[in-house]
């Protein structure tokens, strides 16, 4: 069976406790509109998408049904950075690419553990902006050489 929005959001609503009341008054919306975005009769505009992904910490690829983040199913893009890591020859490229990526993760995981507070995160956002500067540049010196 195919999850849709509505779907997703009334189970991610539930897995997290909060009453359709709640949800609907953090994300600035009626109860009634919550509820109907959750039985399917409408559908949401993309600010509130963002706004929900930005408050349940999903994508809008996992809100949307593109994805399924259950423990069975594989990611996708991990798979291909893994892939992608695993090919690179160039030791500055993944030497970039592995601190963008531990920039990024120690990020999502201040995100997760609500550790931290807004600045940790906002200081983690520009580390990992700066490591991907940083492997930009070695990508485009590599292409210089060949």
């Amino acid at each position: 069976m195919e999850r849709g929005f509505g779907t997703i959001l009334s189970a991610l609503r539930r897995e997290h406790g909060i009453s359709q009341r709640a949800l609907a008054a953090d994300l600035h919306v009626s109860q009634a509109l919550l509820s109907h975005y959750e039985n399917g009769a409408r559908e949401p505009g993309l600010p509130l998408v963002c706004r929900i992904c930005d408050y349940f910490g999903v994508s809008a690829d996992y809100l949307l049904g593109r994805i399924d983040l259950s423990p069975e199913a594989p990611l996708p893009s991990l798979e291909r950075l893994q892939a992608a890591m695993a090919a690179e020859d160039d030791p500055d490229i993944k030497q970039a690419a592995q601190a963008c990526i531990s920039s990024a993760a120690e990020r999502l995981r201040l995100r997760m553990s609500g550790e931290g507070g807004e600045i940790a995160a906002a200081e983690h956002a520009s580390d990992m902006a700066a490591a991907e500067l940083e492997l930009m540049r070695a990508v485009s010196r590599r292409g210089k050489k060949e």
